[in-house]
C-alpha cells in the first residue's frame, strides 16, 4: 500500500520534500490509514505534519469520543494536534446538510493551514469515494466538471494520496497491522444521498450490471479529467483572441467570432467569461450559459438579459457585452432589542425604542410605530440585516416566503438589500423595514399584551 501511495504522490506531484502538511482526520478507517502511511513517508520526504480534527458535534458523546481518539492518536505519534467544534449545527435553508458540514470543515482546515504555514492539506478520499462522487454527479446531470470527480490536487493545496486505493485495501491494511479506528454509525444513515448511493445503489449495480462498476466509474473520471484539461487549455487560447476583451467588471465577445467556434468550445468560453466576472462565487448553471449562447444567435441589437451575481448581458450590433454590477457586500450588523430598551441603528440612521403599549396607544395609521402581540414572540428580539435562508409569514396569509424572493418581487436593487433592517425572534423574521409585519405576531382581538416599537430618525 505504501508503494501505491508513493506512486500517486509522484504521479500527481502532490507533495514536495520539506513541505508542511495538515492531515485531516475524523478517526475513521480512511483518515487513520492516511495518517499512518504519511507518517511512514514523512522521514523519507522530510515532511512536517499537523493533525487536524473537526468535531461536527452531530452525534453527541460519540462525536466527543472521536475527538478524544484523534487527540490520543496524534499524541502517540508526537504530532501537533488542532481541533475545533462546530458552533452552529442548524443548516441554513437552501443548503444540503452534507454541503453545509463540508464547508464548515474546509474553512477550519484552511485556518489550520494558515496558522501553521502548511503548503498542503491531506484528505482521506479513496477510490470508492471517487466512484460515488461520479455516480452522484451523473444523477444530477453534470457536465465534464462533475464527471471527472474530485481531483488528485485542488487549488494547489488539497491533496488525496489515497485516491487510487480501495476501501477494502485500506481495511485490510489496518487489520493486518492491528491499527484501531472509530466506526461512524452515521455512515449507514439513509438521510444522506452519498450513503444511499454507497449502501444501496452501487451494490445493486454490482449485482445486476457490472461487478466492477466502481473501477469503471473511476476509469471514466480519469479519462474525463484528461479531456477536460485539454478543453480548458483550448479555452485559454480562445480567450486571448483579439475578438474578446476582458476587464475587471466587463467582458465582451464578437458574436460572429463566437459563432465560428465549435459548439462545445463556445459553451466553455461563455462559461469562462461569466465566471471571470465573479471568481469568488463560481458556478453558473447550463441554463444561464445557454441564455448567452441564444443572445449571440439573436439578430436584433439592444436585447438584454439579467444573470445571477449582478451580471447583465446585452447585444450591441456584433458584440455580446457582459457587465458586473455587483457591489461590495455590506458588513452584517446585529443588535438585541431589550424590552424596554433602545437601539441606535447607525447603519440605517434610525433609533428603535421598545416598550409595552398602554391602553389607547394603538394607532395603526402611524408609520413610525410597529405593534406586536407580545405573547407570540419568541425572545430575544434582534434587529439586523438579512441572512441566507431568511423567511417570514406575510401579513394576511398563512404561508411562508423567502426574504430574497420578496426583495426580487419588489425589485429592490441588489446593492440595497443588505442595508434593509429586519426584526427577528428565535423563529423567523417578524418585521421588514418599510414593508411588512409577520402574520404570526400581529395584534388581534385575542391579544393580551401589545409590544410597541417606535422608530425615530437619527438624521
Amino acid at each position: 500500500m505504501i508503494k501505491t501511495i508513493g506512486k500517486t504522490i509522484d504521479k500527481y506531484h502532490l507533495l514536495e520534500n520539506g513541505e508542511t502538511v495538515v492531515v485531516a482526520i475524523s478517526g475513521g478507517a480512511d483518515s487513520c490509514a492516511l495518517l499512518w502511511k504519511l507518517s511512514e513517508i514523512a522521514p523519507i520526504r522530510q515532511l512536517n505534519m499537523v493533525v487536524a480534527h473537526f468535531n461536527h458535534g452531530l452525534r453527541g458523546i460519540q462525536s466527543d469520543e472521536d475527538e478524544a481518539f484523534c487527540r490520543r492518536l496524534a499524541r502517540d505519534k508526537r504530532l501537533v494536534f488542532v481541533t475545533e467544534k462546530m458552533k452552529f449545527t442548524s443548516v441554513p435553508a437552501g443548503i444540503s446538510p452534507e454541503d453545509y458540514f463540508r464547508r464548515q470543515r474546509y474553512q477550519f482546515l484552511d485556518r489550520v493551514a494558515r496558522e501553521h504555514q502548511a503548503e498542503k492539506i491531506a484528505l482521506g478520499h479513496h477510490l470508492n469515494d471517487q466512484a460515488e462522487t461520479v455516480l452522484i454527479n451523473i444523477m444530477r446531470g453534470s457536465g465534464l466538471d462533475g464527471l471527472k470527480g474530485f481531483l488528485p490536487i485542488r487549488d494547489g493545496k488539497y491533496i488525496r494520496p489515497l485516491m487510487e486505493i480501495s476501501r477494502d485495501e485500506i481495511r485490510n491494511y489496518l487489520h493486518a497491522n492491528g491499527i484501531v479506528y472509530q466506526e461512524d454509525v452515521s455512515n449507514k444513515s439513509t438521510m444522506y444521498l452519498r450513503n444511499r448511493v454507497r449502501n444501496e445503489l452501487i451494490p445493486f449495480l454490482q449485482e445486476k450490471y457490472n461487478p466492477e462498476i466502481e473501477k469503471a466509474l473511476v476509469r471514466m473520471a480519469e479519462i474525463v479529467r484528461r479531456d477536460d484539461a485539454w478543453l480548458n487549455e483550448s479555452v485559454k487560447t480562445v480567450l486571448a483572441s483579439p475578438s474578446i476583451q476582458i476587464e475587471d467588471s466587463e467582458a465582451s465577445i464578437s458574436a460572429d467570432y463566437f459563432k465560428s467556434l465549435d459548439e462545445a468550445l463556445g459553451f466553455r468560453v461563455m462559461k469562462a467569461l461569466l465566471e471571470g466576472l465573479v471568481p469568488e462565487e463560481g458556478g453558473f448553471s447550463s441554463s444561464h450559459i445557454q441564455l448567452l449562447v441564444d443572445l449571440a444567435a439573436a439578430s436584433s441589437t439592444g436585447k438584454k438579459i439579467s444573470l445571477p451575481y449582478g451580471i447583465c448581458a446585452r447585444k450591441e450590433y456584433d458584440r455580446i457585452i457582459l457587465q458586473s454590477y455587483k457591489t461590495e457586500k455590506l458588513p452584517d450588523y446585529e443588535y438585541q432589542i431589550k424590552i424596554p430598551g433602545t437601539v441606535d441603528l447607525a447603519q440605517r440612521r434610525i433609533m428603535l425604542s421598545a416598550r409595552m403599549a398602554k391602553a389607547g396607544e394603538i394607532d395603526f395609521s402611524r408609520r413610525d410605530r410597529i405593534y406586536f402581540d407580545r405573547d407570540r414572540i419568541s425572545e430575544p428580539l434582534i434587529v439586523r440585516n438579512r441572512r441566507s435562508g431568511d423567511w417570514f409569514e406575510p401579513l394576511g396569509t398563512q404561508g411562508k416566503q423567502k426574504i430574497k424572493k420578496l426583495f426580487i418581487d419588489r425589485k429592490i436593487p441588489v446593492q440595497e438589500r443588505d442595508r434593509i433592517a429586519l426584526i427577528t425572534d428565535q423563529k423567523s423574521v417578524i418585521w421588514i423595514e418599510n414593508m411588512h409585519l409577520s402574520e404570526r405576531v400581529k395584534v388581534s382581538p385575542d391579544t393580551k399584551e401589545v409590544l410597541l416599537v417606535e422608530i425615530k430618525s437619527l438624521a
